[in-house]
């Protein structure tokens, strides 16, 4: 078992299955190979097989919190969220202290739409008083000179500094940034280095790798680099670092951008965000952090060089009108097949594409359309693609469906990119808000849908209006560019400023 372990850890899956096997046939009950033959599934994406493997090994061992947390992880990725909550649930109760499952549970009842943002709010923070603030008391106090104006020390902090949504949003704060007043560290929390790693590295004035550094560690790194202004691009998202932050190595603390919910945490200071996404007044009782709202939009796209040119209309080339949704199955929920449902009912001959939808998640997204009366040649469904595969499927796709209560947002920026209008649908707090901030800072309120038989409407009248389709698809690009969205220098200003001022306020408090 420990050599299959070894090669597990060393990334020889193939070797690794096979001495897992071995120890299978000796012991057919044998519980942590069963669980790691689900692991080597799971992390080649054969989730088939990692899902039976995982479920026999809870057969074998029912009382192993771990194994229940990991099937739940597996389950989100193909939409199954109700299943995976009660699967991180029963892992916490066996082991209230596990923090891995504690924090896949607050993302997953961000998904929910049974769970009222109250409850999320108070979950982020039960996990905060046990995992995070306790460490905050034994942080030191800082000694970073109180100029109000001097030039600041700016620290990123991400496991995702490579080919990944994230870099989209802050690559122009790094490309753009005013270096007379900002100095920027990045701290890079992943062993995944690639060709946009490499080009970020040069945009930050110091590069720090922390992955083989523990969190005692890397936050003291932070405070020995005399960093003012720590920004987390994390949250509770996969590979994150808040227990960094919770032992407070800066004296001001910011999360931003990735994750779309509070940390929950007392040492995160501020949370960036605009007033569309979370209106003055109307949503700050669901943060713990203070909210700091940028002037226009809080999201700015860089779009990748290598993505194709805006399509031809394709209903006005084949005749017949496609909608998608390019956002995970986890965001996909039985409210939103519903809609489709009845949008695809009035817009006959029509078709639907789904993307990243693993084949454990095709049966509850078939049968939910199938038994609304959608035929089952009208449904398309793909598993994670390549990008430049991901990005090929925009040429045949007229009209994007955005997802509801958890909106996308590097999706939807990349569909009016590439010429295809999204219909969104908003609500009341941030997560079903990014599709208005973005679509309202271009001008397209009118995608917008405020009730779901809106959001129905708006998607039926666009599909059946041809010349509309191939007009917005033509000059969506161009509109784009001349939004704040496309504004890296504007975008980078705002930034600053808000940086500057959480400097000012902080300078002007006593110190401890």
């Amino acid at each position: 078992m420990a050599e299959g372990r070894a090669r597990f850890d060393a990334n020889d899956l193939v070797r690794a299955q096979l001495l897992f096997e071995d120890v299978l046939e000796l012991d057919p009950g044998h519980a942590d190979a069963l669980h790691f033959l689900g692991l080597t599934g799971h992390r080649i994406r054969d989730l088939g097989f990692a899902m039976e493997y995982f479920e026999r090994s809870i057969q074998a061992r029912p009382r192993d919190a771990v194994f229940h947390n990991n099937l739940g992880s597996l389950l989100v990725q193909a939409g199954r969220t109700e299943e995976a909550a009660a699967l991180f649930r029963k892992a916490l109760e066996i082991d209230p202290g596990l923090n891995i499952a504690h924090i896949n549970l607050i993302f997953v009842m961000i998904l929910l739409e049974t769970v009222r943002p109250e409850e999320v709010y108070a979950e982020h923070v039960a996990w905060a008083k046990i995992h995070a603030d306790p460490l905050l008391a034994q942080a030191p106090p800082h000694r970073n000179s109180r100029d109000p104006e001097r030039r600041l020390r700016i620290g990123y902090v991400s496991a995702d500094f490579r080919q990944h949504a994230l870099t989209y949003f802050i690559e122009p704060a790094l490309a753009q940034r005013d270096r007379a007043g900002f100095e920027v560290y990045c701290y890079h929390s992943s062993r995944m280095v690639d060709d946009v790693t490499r080009r970020l590295m040069q945009r930050a004035d110091h590069w720090r790798e922390i992955i083989g550094l523990d969190d005692e560690q890397a936050a003291g790194l932070i405070r020995s680099d005399g960093i003012d202004i720590l920004i987390d691009l994390s949250g509770h998202l996969r590979d994150n670092r808040l227990l960094v932050f919770a032992r407070k190595p800066a004296p001001i603390q910011v999360t931003y951008l990735a994750y779309p919910n509070t940390t929950g945490m007392l040492a995160m200071d501020y949370r960036i965000t605009d007033a569309v996404c979370d209106p003055p007044g109307a949503t700050e009782r669901y943060y713990r952090e203070a909210l700091v709202r940028l002037p226009r939009c809080m999201w700015c796209y860089q779009p990748h060089a290598d993505m194709p040119a805006v399509s031809p209309s394709p209903a006005q080339q084949t005749g017949r009108v496609t909608f998608a949704s390019m956002n995970g199955a986890n965001k996909v929920t039985e409210r939103m097949l519903a809609l489709w449902a009845r949008i695809l009912g009035e817009v006959p001959d029509s078709r639907i594409v789904l993307t990243t939808v693993p084949e454990q998640g095709h049966e509850r997204i078939r049968a939910a359309l199938t038994q609304a009366g959608v035929a089952e040649a009208r449904i398309v469904m793909h598993d994670r693609l390549p990008t430049k595969d991901f990005w090929a499927l925009y040429a045949g796709i007229d009209v994007l469906l955005d997802t509801f209560p958890m909106n996308g947002g590097t999706t939807t920026c990349e569909a009016l990119w590439l010429g295809v209008p999204e219909v969104t649908r908003s609500g009341e707090i941030f997560q079903s808000r990014a599709g208005l901030s973005i679509l309202g800072s271009m001008g397209l309120d009118e995608l917008v849908a405020r009730s779901d038989d809106e959001y129905v409407r708006i998607a039926v009248a666009l599909a059946r209006d041809s010349e509309r389709l191939a007009a917005l698809r033509a000059g969506l690009r161009e509109r784009m560019r001349a939004s704040p969205l496309t504004d890296g220098r504007g975008y980078a200003r705002a930034l600053e400023t808000a940086y500057r001022g959480m400097w000012r306020t902080w300078c002007s408090r006593s110190p401890q």
